[in-house]
C-alpha cells in the first residue's frame, strides 16, 4: 500500500496514530528482548539456536510460493493489480535474502555446514491462512508460534480474511525493534555479522509491517467502532508475536516483564 499524507482531526488520522502507537509498543518489548539476550555471556549453540528459529520465520511458505506466484502472474491485468504483484515478488525475494544471510551466520558460528533439515526445522509461517492445512503452517516445535497462529486464526473468523490478513500484516516484524537493536550491536565478530545482516533486514521490514498502516488506515477502517476492534486484534496478535520473539531468543523475559511491557499505556 502506498503511503500518503493524512488530514488533521480526520478518521484516517486518528486510526493511523492508535494503530502506530500499538506497533511502537510492541516494538519496543521485542527490543528488549534482544537486549536482554545479550546482558549476559552466550554459548555458540545459543548462537545457533537462535539464528536457527528467525530462519524459520524467513523461510516460510516454501510449499506454495510456486503455485500462488504462478496464479498472480497469470491473473496479472486481470485480476492482479500490477503493484500487488510487483509487491509480492519483492517480499519473496527479500525474505530468501534474510534466509541466506542467517543461513550463513548460522554455519558460520557452528563452525561446519549444516544439513537441511537442522537449518529449515523451525519453519513456521507467520500468519494464519485458511486456505493452507495445519500440517504446512504449525510446527510443534514452535509453541509459542503456534499460538501465534491461533490468534491469527480467530482474528479471520472474527474479521474475515481480507480485513484479517491486512491488519496482521502491520505485525510483521513485530514493529522491527528486535532486528533494529540487532542492527545496532557492537563487540565479537557474531555480533559484528548479526548487526551487518540485519541491518538489511531493518529497512525491507520496516515496509512490510509499519510502512502499511497509514494505508490500512485510509482503506479499511470506517468508524469508530471499527478502530477499536481492529486495535483490539492487532494488540492480541502483537502480543503472541513478543512471546514469539521471547521463544526466538531463548526466553529472555520473564511472563511477568512481558506483562508490563504489553501493558495498556495508550
Amino acid at each position: 500500500m502506498q503511503s500518503a499524507s493524512v488530514q488533521p482531526g480526520t478518521m484516517e488520522e486518528r486510526a493511523a496514530q492508535r494503530l502506530r502507537s500499538i506497533v511502537e509498543k510492541y516494538s519496543f518489548a521485542e527490543g528488549e528482548v534482544v537486549r536482554a539476550y545479550f546482558a549476559k555471556p552466550r554459548a555458540a549453540e545459543e548462537n545457533v539456536e537462535v539464528l536457527l528459529k528467525q530462519i524459520g520465520r524467513e523461510v516460510q511458505g516454501r510449499a506454495w510460493i510456486g503455485p500462488e506466484l504462478a496464479a498472480r502472474a497469470k491473473g496479472l491485468e486481470r485480476t492482479i493489480d500490477r503493484h500487488e504483484y510487483a509487491e509480492f515478488l519483492r517480499e519473496s525475494a527479500e525474505e530468501a535474502e534474510h534466509y541466506v544471510a542467517l543461513a550463513d551466520i548460522a554455519e558460520w558460528v557452528a563452525g561446519t555446514k549444516l544439513e537441511a533439515d537442522r537449518l529449515l526445522g523451525y519453519e513456521v509461517v507467520a500468519r494464519y491462512n485458511p486456505e493452507h492445512g495445519d500440517d504446512l503452517m504449525y510446527n510443534r516445535k514452535l509453541p509459542e508460534a503456534c499460538r501465534n497462529l491461533d490468534v491469527g486464526r480467530e482474528m479471520v473468523e472474527a474479521l474475515g480474511f481480507d480485513r484479517a490478513d491486512h491488519l496482521m500484516h502491520l505485525a510483521e516484524g513485530g514493529g522491527g525493534g528486535a532486528f533494529v537493536e540487532c542492527a545496532k550491536l557492537q563487540g565479537d565478530e557474531f555480533r559484528q555479522r548479526l548487526a551487518t545482516a540485519m541491518r538489511k533486514i531493518v529497512r525491507d521490514e520496516m515496509g512490510h509491517g509499519p510502512g502499511r498502516i497509514d494505508g490500512y488506515a485510509r482503506e479499511w477502517v470506517e468508524t469508530d467502532q471499527q478502530l477499536e476492534e481492529d486495535a483490539r486484534w492487532l494488540d492480541a496478535f502483537m502480543l503472541a508475536h513478543l512471546r514469539v520473539r521471547n521463544e526466538i531468543w531463548g526466553y529472555s523475559l520473564t511472563e511477568e516483564r512481558i506483562a508490563e511491557l504489553s501493558a495498556d499505556k495508550q
